[in-house]
């Protein structure tokens, strides 16, 4: 009788093991599509925000009075990053509208002057803009480092750049 207890007990036990590590690992694997689509979604929005910007930017430099089309855009994208993004990303996004507002008070430039102010580098709309969303990328996924580029870093073992060390170690004897 004792040994049919513990047989059912241990099958009761297993049964609900069971059914917890299926609901873990759904779990797990529902929370890692919603940070994929969640990552995509930002960098999309982000994306465009920049390219308005960067044609508002343009126009700012030409013309005195604001495009009342794009300006709509570039702060419906604000209003967007208000809903799913930081205060820091939405901080530095209004700087950037807020900059190209005041350019397009500032007396008009030729062609030629906008490609000098191009080529010298002084122009610098997005450099905040972009290690705020950086940042906040990093936050969402904080188990994949990123370069300054954005680009994921991956971490080699140690047991392979052990491996690579010797093999190049081996090589450099026979060369020599």
């Amino acid at each position: 009788m004792d040994s049919t207890l513990a047989a059912l007990v241990g099958a009761f036990i297993g049964g609900i093991l069971s059914v917890v590590a299926s609901w873990v690992a759904q779990r797990v694997q529902s929370r890692s599509q919603w940070l994929v689509q969640e990552i995509k979604q930002r960098q999309h929005l982000y994306s465009n925000f920049i390219q308005g910007s960067a044609r508002c930017y343009a126009d700012a430099l030409e013309q005195n009075e604001p495009d009342p089309g794009m300006l709509a855009t570039l702060y419906g994208e604000i209003g967007q990053m208000r809903l799913h993004s930081s205060d820091a990303v939405v901080l530095e996004a209004r700087k950037i509208a807020h900059s190209i507002l005041q350019t397009y008070h500032d007396p008009n430039r030729s062609k030629e002057e906008i490609r000098d102010l191009l080529e010298s580098g002084s122009v610098d709309l997005f450099s905040r803009f972009g290690d705020a969303c950086r940042a906040e990328l990093d936050r969402l996924h904080p188990n994949e480092p990123r370069s300054r580029s954005g680009l994921r870093l991956r971490h080699t073992p140690l047991a392979t750049m052990v491996e690579i060390r010797r093999s190049r170690e081996t090589e450099s004897r026979q060369c020599g």
